[in-house]
């Protein structure tokens, strides 16, 4: 009886986690289930959602716009450089294309797209608002030496030039400058209004 318990509190702990929101934290590696192969990376500030957990593993659900012709990265949002993950080019990783449309400003064709992939079980955290304060005190630290340059001064394309550029003079870690540059990428000028 008591290893029955103990298989169904197990199983019913796996399907909470399903269907769990979740952010990135920091750069994640991505793997198809069963093998210990990098297929891509998560980036941090990346809202995913947990369906499955497995020992240390867990798999997830990740969303984002994909070039018709490309599927090399989900954006965050069309026409914009801002990496929700990136995967190898022969990976074989195979998005699941939700809707496609022709983008209004670049009259490209892009997709809305899913992908599940498995991950570590660490750096996801269930609020993004705390990385971005993490991240507004990284750019704060910018003024030291200048004026600080509002996020909108810049394209959501142009800032992580901007953040690489300054990266060894603030002694920013990968980390930090991947969070940095999703920030004020996602806090641009250009960025469409409903993001």
């Amino acid at each position: 009886m008591l290893i029955k318990l103990v298989v169904l509190t197990a199983i019913a702990f796996v399907y909470a986690q399903g269907g769990e929101i979740k952010y990135a934290s920091k750069v994640k590696s991505l793997y198809k289930e069963g093998d210990d192969k990098v297929v891509g990376r998560l980036l941090p500030t990346a809202k995913v959602e947990v369906l499955e957990q497995k020992d240390n593993k867990v798999l997830l659900r990740i969303k984002g716009y994909t070039q018709a012709d490309a599927q090399v990265a989900l954006y965050y949002a069309p026409n914009r450089r801002i990496l929700n993950a990136g995967f190898s080019k022969n990976s074989g990783v195979v998005f699941n294309r939700i809707e496609s449309f022709k983008e209004s400003e670049s009259k490209q064709e892009w997709n809305l797209a899913s992908v599940d992939l498995w991950s570590d079980n660490v750096d996801l955290v269930d609020k993004v608002e705390p990385l971005y304060q993490e991240a507004q005190e990284l750019f704060a630290n910018c003024s030291i030496c200048h004026a600080l340059h509002p996020p909108k001064e810049f394209s959501a394309n142009a800032w992580p030039s901007v953040v690489k550029s300054m990266k060894s003079r603030v002694g920013l870690d990968s980390d930090q400058e991947y969070l940095l540059s999703q920030y004020l990428q996602k806090n641009a000028k250009d960025m469409p209004k409903e993001k």
